[in-house]
């Protein structure tokens, strides 16, 4: 009797480390859609066809033993706040800013962001009435009189005021267009994944509205960690970035195939 108890005791503490192994990795992206890599509005992750970079990211599980990733969508200011405070474990997709090192952490190499980790790359655009008088050059603008618009908590809001540009911040893609139609604001700098989905999807709203040459910037973008995280999972924080990389040259291609059938 003493013998069975004493080996039911040893199946039990043996169970518990097992179980107790498994990583659960919190993520979290945009509540608007970035086609095509996160589709959908809301706090919901769709089931079926979620986005070409969520299902990227949830590969993670096959490239990491006992791994496991949980999505939550949040608007992006959010999602970067989350992260700082360490309520989430990662965020994307961040394109690198200097004063988000604080709130998180890219993949770094040799003293500077690393690439070839990157999880995917990007170019925003200027979206304009098709009769516009302004004109971009590549390198400025000439004939601007009013504003341009971009999404809240964006990158390019920085690079447009570099550029002396007046910013109007609106909270998503959508509503950045919305205004260039009502003539609010004299375009939009939006990322043309998103800005060229709209204009298709909804051209019966947006068909006056065209995307103007040449991009605005391209940009690599990051799955970024957070700094508490790393301090307890240094090696697997690294081990993560090197994972995107593999996926991102064997499926990231594939994953954004379907979303364009």
């Amino acid at each position: 009797m003493m013998r069975s108890k004493i080996i039911l005791l040893l199946g039990l503490f043996t169970f518990v480390p097992l179980s107790l192994a498994e990583t659960i990795f919190t993520v979290s992206y945009e509540d608007k859609v970035q086609f095509p890599y996160y589709m959908g509005e809301g706090s919901s992750v769709l089931e079926d066809k979620p986005g070409a970079a969520v299902e990227l990211v949830k590969l993670l599980e096959t490239k990491i033993p006992d791994f496991r990733v949980e999505f939550k969508r949040f608007p992006w200011k959010r999602c970067l706040a989350s992260l700082e405070k360490g309520s989430v474990d990662a965020a994307f997709n961040a394109s690198f800013k200097e004063k988000r090192m604080q709130m998180g952490a890219y993949p770094w190499k040799d003293k500077q962001v690393d690439t070839s980790r990157r999880l995917t790359t990007i170019s925003y655009s200027i979206y304009a009435p098709k009769n516009r008088s302004f004109v971009w050059d590549g390198k400025q603008f000439s004939n601007l009189n009013g504003a341009i618009g971009a999404p809240a908590g964006y990158s390019i809001i920085g690079d447009l005021e570099k550029l002396g540009v007046k910013v109007a911040e609106a909270k998503s893609t959508e509503a950045n267009l919305k205004k260039v139609l009502a003539g609010r604001i004299d375009g939009a700098a939006l990322q043309d994944v998103t800005g060229d989905y709209f204009l298709k999807a909804k051209n019966d709203l947006f068909g006056g509205i065209s995307k103007v040459e040449p991009p605005l910037k391209t940009k690599p973008y990051y799955l970024m960690i957070s700094h508490q995280f790393i301090a307890k999972n240094p090696k697997l924080a690294e081990q993560i970035w090197d994972a995107i990389a593999e996926l991102r040259e064997e499926k990231l291609s594939l994953l954004s195939e379907k979303y364009f059938l």
